[in-house]
């Protein structure tokens, strides 16, 4: 590893040291996120990044393409403007961070440097928890459209909100191939729970292949579903068949952590149960308190934590996403600090930051006439179904 390769006893004199380390834990933090494969700086990737260099409220805007019906022949432009569409969020940096402090030198089994060591990998895995966990909370807050599962219909019809379509869910309401797929018929053809006419979801760039020669982009939605919702899904009829005629693109794409199928050319991905001891989709077994930890009060307008779409029955929650589902601002590496001058020099503290902020898509109007996507969700379509 990399961290092997980093001189530790020239930390004190060598600031360059610092920021390599810095480097290092980002890195680390990343490597195992099931969100690193569809994050970047794109606009067609899941959780779209922004570099930011300070805690000042940053601005991601989204250009909206024209729709207006132009001008034909001998016609002047001024008969039949169009209108610019420009749609904004605002979300407020801050910095995260953590440390550690060692036991005294004489009292520890392990040498200081050891100690570093650990530190760092230990802080890289806080740092992949603390950032993952804001992801999922910002991305399951809140929802704006939803689909909730039915045992006979595969889907139920909505209610006057999604909190109110959602509570219906009963025991054996599970997830299957039906209601998956329902959740990609809205995302493509523009469709609310409701049945009125909301906007398309633009679909994540997931991979690049040549076929006859020439290269072809798959554009995918993804559907991210917490165990309880896996385990059903494989118990569907309906999916067990579909999966033994797979092509060999679903065989042998395995760009995503946890990969386990596909429905209509969109990857599921198994994204296991939030627990405090690892990052996963939440059910309504979820504490209020543990979810609301990782919510940013300054990027949502409204908290709605798992508890709040449930009734009687405990629900899992999952989410199909398309592109800048998630917005993320911040640095573009973590701090490393180490102070080895701690009770009079027996004690070393290390410590890492970076300046974070993590928020749902959700662009409001800034300029032009009232658009579908204002104060909605961009890119995301909650998935719930009966935890069991």
């Amino acid at each position: 590893m990399n961290l092997n390769n980093i001189d530790y006893n020239s930390l004190k004199n060598d600031e360059n040291i610092s920021v390599q380390i810095g480097k290092e834990i980002e890195r680390l933090s990343w490597i195992k996120s099931p969100f690193e494969s569809f994050t970047g700086k794109g606009g067609d990737r899941g959780v779209r990044t922004f570099s930011v260099e300070n805690d000042q409220p940053y601005r991601p805007r989204l250009k909206n393409k024209l729709t207006g019906a132009g001008v034909e022949g001998n016609a002047d432009f001024k008969t039949n403007y169009d209108e610019l569409e420009i749609l904004n969020q605002t979300i407020y940096p801050k910095v995260v961070g953590n440390a550690l402090r060692s036991p005294i030198r004489q009292y520890s089994k392990m040498q200081s440097i050891d100690f570093v060591k650990e530190s760092v990998d230990s802080l890289s895995e806080w740092m992949q928890d603390r950032r993952d966990k804001a992801i999922v909370a910002h991305l399951c807050n809140d929802f704006t459209n939803v689909v909730a599962a039915d045992a006979q219909n595969g889907f139920k019809d909505y209610k006057k909100s999604p909190e109110d379509t959602t509570k219906q869910i009963a025991k054996g309401d599970v997830c299957s191939v039906k209601l998956l797929r329902r959740a990609i018929f809205m995302a493509r053809s523009g469709t609310h729970a409701n049945g009125k006419e909301a906007f398309p979801i633009k679909p994540i760039k997931a991979d690049r292949e040549s076929v006859n020669g020439i290269s072809v982009i798959h554009n995918s939605y993804l559907i991210l579903l917490e165990s309880h919702q896996i385990q059903q899904l494989k118990a569907d009829k309906e999916w067990r068949e579909m999966q033994a005629y797979a092509g060999d693109r679903g065989d042998k794409n395995r760009l995503f952590t946890g990969f386990v199928g596909m429905i209509d050319n969109c990857p599921i991905l198994d994204m296991g149960v939030w627990t405090k001891m690892q990052v996963g989709m939440p059910n309504t077994d979820l504490s209020d308190a543990d979810f609301k930890h990782y919510l940013d009060s300054q990027n949502v307008s409204k908290t709605t934590p798992p508890s709040f779409y449930a009734d009687k029955q405990p629900l899992s929650i999952g989410a199909l996403i398309g592109a800048s589902a998630i917005v993320m601002a911040g640095s573009n590496a973590t701090k490393f600090y180490i102070d080895d001058t701690q009770d009079s020099g027996r004690k070393v503290v290390c410590g890492a930051d970076r300046l974070l902020s993590i928020a749902k898509g959700r662009f409001s109007l800034e300029s032009g006439a009232l658009s579908p996507f204002s104060n909605q969700d961009f890119a995301t379509i909650g998935i719930f179904s009966s935890k069991e």
